[in-house]
């Protein structure tokens, strides 16, 4: 845990409302006193993420996941409890004291490839502004159409015609070799040691992560006999590339506004829609789509359109995308351009209005399909209908969502001119012959037994005044259940130092995520609706003292088993009457 005490923390969380929290990454709906949306931590065709605005907690009745404002930070931005604590701090506009997390070289790590990377920002931004070296770079843009409060917006940059400009600035810097490179920002010599700039002249893109840190660059050559005319980043310890979309972090508000995300391939294509005012926009870094950025789209619009290049490339990568879009239960349309254009070149040549009269006669994706597989099989012949009809079943065998799944089997089944059962019993042979090892995550489970210790912990977190007196007849060790007596040995200890044990507070207290989602499992639950609360609360108690009264008395008898001396088995046999005399006094009804 950070080294940030503990009414700090408390003081952040209560600043903050964890339905903006989720809702900056999940479309939540408010059903009663609680809001429902997808779950991002795994393939959710229908709302299973629970977030009680009341108690502060999500939960995800699916896989299990859940958590407070932080847990959700830290899992869905793959970041530290310390950086989610910071993130929510400055969100609150509270200043938190220096802290260090418990593992501070894997945290130094981190920041230091951030920093690294901010730097190269402010660095190749800096030159392409300011230096006249840069004079092509900048012309070349201004080629394009692009003006300096676009350059701004974006921090679009230029790399030096050198070898390791960068790296002599960082290094000035504090920045060593060893974590640039592991920054992707430089790159190891083959021969002699020592390290170069991986970007060199070359007109340069930031990456931002979800958090809104540039983790990575896209780079386009200048020299037009370069070999490569774009390269990017490698994938680093903050940087994923098959879960990072270029300019979602800038335009998902506008996304989420508009309610449809349009998908470009490259990094000019989104920056030309942004010239054009054109703000819900996304590009796939000139790769397909993964089904982690098809559900990254998915937190902020349910709807896509895709808008690829006019040529074969872009039309096969638009068919590839398409599955992913499906898979996670997105709606799909394309917009074919001409041959020779792509979304850069279209919108300068025609125009906002040209653009926007495209997207809104996008064609549906089955449409767009059969047309592409029109073109490379004669769907009048058996074998042209075969081989369409085994492409789609692998698309439909992917969607989670039945009722999306229904809709494509009619439509697609009409549109080869087959009946829906052929299609259905190709997906599912597919499926039997496919299947991956790691399917849908199953609901996390745990031993909900006893029940008694369980409804009492639900109790104590509804009534925490009522924990002292508990706690003072019997104690977290009486617990049997593990997870349960952890939690008890949370509460008597929250108890003792006058501390709060409301759950979102429990939360930061455990270092098992386990023990955090079973916490807010409990928390859920409809706890024990009694108003005369000692009755309930005596009950209990007399269940945990008879409890461990049986296994005073087990052990004993135990004892009995063995050899025992004359002296020894009197006494232990009166003990045994006893404690049997005293379990049947309880045992007997009031």
């Amino acid at each position: 845990m950070p080294r940030i005490p503990e009414p700090v923390i408390d003081q952040v969380r209560l600043s903050i409302d964890i339905v903006d929290v989720v809702g900056d990454h999940v479309a939540l709906t408010r059903r009663g006193k609680s809001f429902v949306g997808l779950c991002p931590f795994h393939d959710d065709s229908t709302p299973s993420l629970n977030v009680s605005q009341e108690k502060q907690i999500y939960k995800c009745f699916a896989c299990g996941a859940g958590g407070n404002s932080f847990t959700f930070l830290r899992d869905i931005e793959n970041i530290s409890f310390i950086e989610a604590v910071r993130q929510l701090a400055d969100r609150a506009g509270i200043a938190l004291p220096d802290a260090k997390p418990a593992d501070p070289d894997q945290q130094e790590v981190f920041d230091q490839l951030y920093r690294a990377n901010e730097l190269a920002v402010k660095y190749f931004h800096h030159l392409l502004t300011q230096d006249e070296k840069a004079a092509d770079a900048m012309a070349y843009l201004k080629n394009r159409g692009i003006n300096r409060d676009v350059i701004d917006a974006f921090s679009l940059g230029y790399a030096p015609d050198q070898w390791d400009g960068f790296l002599q600035v960082a290094t000035r810097r504090g920045f060593s070799p060893q974590i640039l490179e592991r920054a992707g920002l430089v790159t190891p010599r083959q021969t002699g040691g020592g390290f170069y700039d991986r970007f060199r002249n070359r007109i340069t893109f930031p990456i931002h992560a979800a958090t809104g840190r540039p983790v990575a660059f896209g780079a386009r050559a200048l020299d037009p006999n370069e070999q490569a005319k774009y390269i990017n980043s490698p994938e680093t310890p903050v940087y994923n590339k098959s879960a990072t979309l270029y300019g979602l972090w800038r335009n998902r508000d506008a996304i989420r506004d508009a309610g449809v995300a349009l998908v470009v391939e490259g990094y000019m294509d989104l920056i030309a829609l942004s010239q054009y005012d054109i703000e819900n926009a996304v590009a796939s870094s000139g790769t397909a789509l993964t089904t982690d950025q098809a559900r990254l789209l998915r937190r902020y619009a349910p709807k896509t359109i895709l808008i690829f290049d006019g040529d074969t490339a872009g039309a096969t990568a638009a068919m590839r995308g398409i599955g992913s879009l499906f898979e996670v239960g997105l709606e799909v349309r394309v917009v074919t351009l001409p041959e020779d254009h792509d979304p850069d070149s279209y919108v300068r040549a025609h125009g906002l209005d040209g653009l926007l009269g495209l997207t809104e006669n996008a064609a549906p994706a089955t449409d767009f399909l059969m047309e592409q597989f029109a073109q490379r099989d004669d769907l009048s012949t058996i074998d042209g209908k075969t081989r369409t009809a085994n492409a789609l079943a692998e698309l439909v065998g992917r969607i989670k969502d039945n009722a999306l799944k229904q809709f494509l089997i009619k439509d697609i089944a009409e549109k080869i001119g087959i009946d829906e059962e052929i299609l259905i019993g190709i997906a599912q042979t597919q499926r039997r012959t496919t299947r991956p090892q790691n399917g849908q995550p199953e609901p996390e489970s745990y031993d909900t037994r006893p029940r008694s210790e369980r409804e009492l912990l639900t109790f104590l977190m509804q009534h925490p005044e009522t924990a002292d007196s508990v706690f003072s007849q019997i104690s977290p060790e009486n617990f049997t259940n593990s997870a349960y007596r952890q939690i008890a040995t949370l509460i008597a200890r929250n108890r003792q130092q006058k501390q709060p044990i409301e759950i979102a507070h429990l939360i930061n207290q455990c270092n098992d995520d386990r023990l955090s989602r079973i916490l807010t499992h409990l928390s859920l639950e409809i706890g024990i609706e009694n108003p005369n609360i000692d009755v309930p609360i005596q009950d209990y108690i007399h269940k945990f003292q008879l409890k461990s009264l049986e296994g005073e008395i087990e052990l004993i008898e135990k004892q009995l088993r063995q050899p025992l001396s004359p002296d020894d088995l009197h006494a232990t046999l009166e003990k045994h009457r006893l404690l049997t005399a005293q379990r049947k006094a309880m045992a007997e009804p009031k």
